[in-house]
């Protein structure tokens, strides 16, 4: 939800200009830049996507092509980035705004320079209610309907339609309502059955649950959820395609995800990882092995962690 609210603040404040927009993850940002790079745009702006270690050296060689092109780039981000990244990308012309202080709707509201007239009530709702789910903090009503408005596995097409809501002014929208509705309803019904999870101990000291990922349940809401029931200090939802989601108390997980390739925040992190075809295979049979594995992979490299950190 924060990259689609951040686009379409952004498109409210510059004055809606025409534009193209595309939706993609930060492994595959890289990728997705080759559209700038063949269609020619006057300004590529980049919102709530940080950087994935695994592809940085390709990445910033599109950003070149693309700034060669004599394209302007404008990034937005919160997340946590190398000193070298930051370097690496400004040197070549990028303007890029970080601020980890919020999220990256706030980013947005705190570095664009608006184009119109702006309603202030609509951006500081808009802004707050987005920062209090992405940050997994929740001190804003829209904190949780704005985590059920958007779903990762959700449409392009519904995603572009609420960025277009976004982008009007509006912060909410009846046609909204149904949508959050029905995830609730799934929701409850999923946490009334019981879920499959496996937990795992390092040095009797520290607890790590590996559940699976639903497609109906934001981690944000599954991993407390795990993470109370638990007792663990760290909750990983994992997915058979290798995306894994990491929330912790206590524990900085950002470590973590920067060691599989990934990235985000000290508390709330995510990465990619490969997962055997068998495993997948077998998963669909027993859902547990699947669970076992990545935990076997997760507590051996937040053992690393630990001991790095002297923990």
């Amino acid at each position: 939800m924060d990259g689609v609210a951040a686009a379409g603040l952004y498109l409210y404040l510059r004055g809606n200009p025409e534009s193209v927009v595309y939706l993609t993850e930060p492994y595959n940002l890289h990728s997705t830049l080759n559209h700038a790079v063949s269609s020619r745009y006057e300004r590529l702006v980049i919102t709530d996507l940080g950087v994935n270690p695994s592809t940085y050296r390709e990445l910033v060689e599109k950003l070149r092509a693309i700034r060669e092109l004599g394209t302007g780039i404008v990034w937005y981000d919160h997340h946590v980035w190398n000193e070298n990244w930051v370097k690496g990308v400004r040197e070549i012309g990028v303007e890029l705004h970080l601020d980890t202080s919020t999220c990256a709707t706030g980013v947005v509201a705190k570095y664009t320079e608006p184009l119109r007239q702006v309603d202030h009530e609509y951006v500081d709702q808009l802004v707050r209610g987005v920062c209090a789910g992405d940050l997994w903090r929740f001190d804003h009503w829209l904190g949780p309907y704005y985590i059920r408005l958007i779903r990762r596995r959700d449409k392009d097409s519904w995603k572009k339609r609420v960025l277009l809501y976004i982008a009007s002014g509006q912060y909410w929208s009846s046609e909204f309502n149904s949508k959050v509705e029905r995830h609730v309803d799934l929701e409850l019904s999923l946490l009334s059955d019981k879920l499959v999870v496996y937990t795992k101990n390092i040095n009797n000291y520290y607890r790590v649950a590996v559940v699976e990922d639903e497609e109906i349940i934001d981690s944000s809401f599954i991993a407390p959820y795990v993470m109370g029931r638990y007792n663990a200090n760290v909750v990983v939802v994992a997915s058979s395609n290798g995306k894994i989601s990491f929330r912790s108390r206590g524990v900085s997980v950002r470590d973590l995800a920067v060691r599989l390739g990934g990235g985000g925040h000290s508390y709330a992190a995510g990465a990619k990882i490969r997962i055997p075809w068998y495993i997948r295979l077998l998963s669909k049979i027993q859902r547990k092995l699947l669970l076992v594995y990545v935990a076997n992979l997760i507590t051996r490299e937040l053992e690393r962690v630990l001991t790095y950190l002297g923990e």
